[in-house]
């Protein structure tokens, strides 16, 4: 590649890298795809920097933003804008200036207090916008002829709970090309001016407080085909006028009579919830086309025979929910294209006068139905569909005949036994629900024609012979039998029938094969209980050896510390023998009368040391008066007095101890000297 080509790319490479970079910009509190960006619930009170300026999809909603962002003019190329839940309570003349292209607008939530805090001009940017809502702010009325919104685009108008109190029929001129128009919620009491607008199709007008619609309001609508009144609790009766409508929503009011009027498009009539007391003759003749009539939840107890006539063409009638006892046999005899009728929740104690060439489904369940007769459905010779559940059937008729029946609820009731007769006659009979009944015992021939059969929570006896048929034709049709649980008798109650009635179904068959294995499993069992006794014995002589070994070195420890602690008592003994004090030394002086019995000295001393000395000389013959006191003298002769007080004395003195003798000189020298 040439110099002067390199320099040729250089600009292209840089320009396609500052629109890839462009195109993937975004703020980091916002999500971005493509050129959607979504900046919710992120606390702005200004535009976030950094949003793609090409972008198409901008939502700013649930933040808190109090005027209108003056930056969003930027975004020429914006199609839907939502800046609901904030607090803007202002626009200007010039907020949407720059945002020509803008389709949907939402600015639902915010805090305008008044149409006057829009200024009138405000919408008029908006050449193609389609779309708008500003519900739920406090605007009150729009003023008659107002230009808030000459928007010749717009399709759909969004202003519900406005608190405005009469509708801006004359406002609503300036939207030709308006499709549905939303008001709920506002406190509107009377309609009398006719709404002008040739392309609506859609009105709701629900949650109002309407008391008052004039017969000729939604006359001049060509092409309104919905009309939404519902949940207007002070509206009791209206008269409406519309070649167009479709479906009209009555439901939630306080009517008190059939809506009256010429509605001979209408296909849906919903009259759910509220003051019927009685549906009088001919009361829809003027909706020849009605295919769907709801009165439920009313409080209707009589139906006149010719009240539905003139419903030709009506498929579904909702009578549930009333107070009906007693149906003529004429009462949907005229409605000749009548396919499905809901007559539950009334008080209907039998099903024989209800009479329909048409009818496929009915439901009559909660009707506090008693019995039935086997011929009660001969009246409906297309019925497929009957719903008897939770009534106060305790049985079911033989031979009950049911031309084409093939759906058949009678469950929730208090039916105790069927048999093979009972279902003979439907020979369309497919699908039967049977559950939450008094059912103790069941046969797969009580059903011949039927492919499923529904029978849990009943009060089963599980006879396990009896059962086995049963259990494997449920099994067949793919019927859930772990619901199927025993109530008797007292040892399977709780069970399910598999779990009670196995063994008995299916025992396990006693083949050679069986026994050999059987025999050998025996074998082998009372092997590994020979090993497990020798090895526990083995274990239990180990553990007595180590517990000898324990003990023998126990009872040495112990002899050895008795003679630690024999020794320890000699030595402390003789210790103690050795540091003994000299007896003598601890001796008392002898007694008066054991100093007469001592021997006399021959001299006196001035102390014993002197006697001890004269003693000691005297032995060694050193001192010569004393070797003269050593010679023998006469004994002296006593009295007898003398000597039995002596023997008294020298028994004392034996007692004594006499082994000190030099304790016994130091006594005795002073008494030797006073003698």
């Amino acid at each position: 590649m040439m110099w002067w080509h390199i320099l040729y790319v250089i600009p292209v490479l840089r320009v396609s890298y500052a629109v890839e970079l462009v195109s993937g910009m975004c703020p980091d509190l916002c999500q971005c795809d493509n050129l959607i960006t979504d900046c919710r619930y992120g606390s702005l009170t200004e535009l976030p920097a950094g949003i793609n300026p090409n972008v198409i999809s901008l939502d700013l909603s649930y933040n808190s933003f109090q005027s209108f962002p003056e930056g969003l003019r930027d975004f020429q190329s914006l199609k839907y804008l939502n800046i609901s839940n904030n607090k803007i309570s202002t626009l200007g003349h010039s907020d949407f200036a720059g945002l020509e292209n803008l389709e949907r607008l939402d600015l639902s939530y915010n805090q305008f207090h008044d149409w006057k805090d829009i200024h009138s001009a405000t919408f008029g940017y908006l050449k193609i916008l389609t779309y708008l809502d500003i519900s739920n702010n406090a605007l009150r009325s729009i003023p008659q002829y107002s230009s808030h919104l000459v928007i010749p685009s717009m399709e759909i108008l969004k202003l519900n709970n406005c608190s405005m109190r009469s509708v801006p029929v004359q406002t609503f001129k300036s939207l030709p090309n308006l499709k549905e128009l939303h008001m709920t919620d506002n406190p509107i009491r009377i309609i009398n001016d006719s709404f002008e607008l040739s392309n609506v199709k859609y009105i709701d007008l629900s949650g109002c407080d309407l008391q008052y619609i004039g017969d000729h309001v939604f006359q001049a609508l060509p092409l309104l085909e919905t009309l939404i009144l519902k949940n207007n609790d002070y509206l009791k009766k209206i008269s409406c006028n519309s070649e167009s409508l479709l479906y009209l929503d009555l439901s939630g009011c306080t009517l008190e009579i059939v809506p009256t009027g010429n509605l001979r498009a209408l296909t849906f009539l919903n009259l759910q919830g509220n003051f019927l007391r009685e549906i009088p003759d001919r009361s829809f003749t003027n909706f020849p086309n009605l295919l769907k009539l709801n009165l439920s939840y009313n409080a209707i107890s009589v139906i006149q025979d010719n009240a539905f006539r003139g419903l030709d063409n009506v498929n579904i009638i909702d009578l549930s929910l009333n107070k009906l006892t007693v149906l003529s046999e004429k009462t949907f005899l005229s409605t000749i294209a009548l396919i499905t009728l809901n007559l539950s929740h009334n008080y209907i104690n039998s099903i024989d006068s209800i009479t329909s060439t048409s009818l496929k489904t009915l439901d009559v369940s909660y009707c506090e139905i008693y019995a039935i007769n086997r011929f009660s459905l001969g009246n409906l010779p297309k019925l497929i569909e009957l719903s008897l559940a939770r009534n106060f059937l305790s049985s079911l008729p033989d031979g009950w005949t049911a031309d084409r029946l093939v759906y058949l609820d009678v469950s929730g009731c208090r039916i105790k036994t069927i048999n093979n007769h009972t279902f003979e006659q439907m020979f369309y009979l497919r699908h039967i629900n049977l559950s939450g009944n008094r059912l103790t015992t069941i046969d797969p021939s009580f059903f011949p024609q039927a492919l499923y059969v529904k029978v849990d929570d009943n009060q089963w006896r599980c006879d396990c012979p009896k059962l086995k048929s049963m259990f494997e034709w449920l099994i067949e049709y793919n019927e859930r039998v772990d619901r199927l649980i025993c109530d008797s008798p007292e040892r399977y109650e709780g069970k399910a029938w598999h779990e009670a009635c196995q063994d008995e179904w299916y025992p396990t068959p006693q083949s050679k094969d069986h026994l050999w294995w059987y025999s050998v499993g025996v074998i082998v069992t009372m092997v590994l209980l020979l090993v497990a006794v020798v090895a526990m014995r083995k274990m239990h002589q180990i553990k007595e050896s180590r517990l000898r070994e324990i003990e023998e070195t126990r009872r040495a420890q112990e002899r050895e510390a008795l003679e630690r602690m024999h020794r320890l008592q000699r030595e402390r003994r003789e210790e103690e023998n050795r540091n003994a004090p000299d007896p003598r030394e601890v001796q008392r002086p002898p007694s008066y009368n054991e100093a007469l019995l001592l021997p006399r000295l021959d001299s006196s001393y001035q102390n014993l040391s002197g006697s001890m000395h004269s003693l000691n000389s005297r032995q060694s013959g050193s001192n010569p008066d004393v070797s003269k006191k050593g010679r023998p003298k006469r004994k002296r002769r006593r009295r007898k007095s003398d000597s039995s007080e002596g023997r008294r004395a020298s028994r004392v003195v034996v007692d004594s101890d006499t082994s000190d003798l030099d304790t016994q000189l130091r006594t005795q020298a002073p008494l030797e000297s006073d003698f």
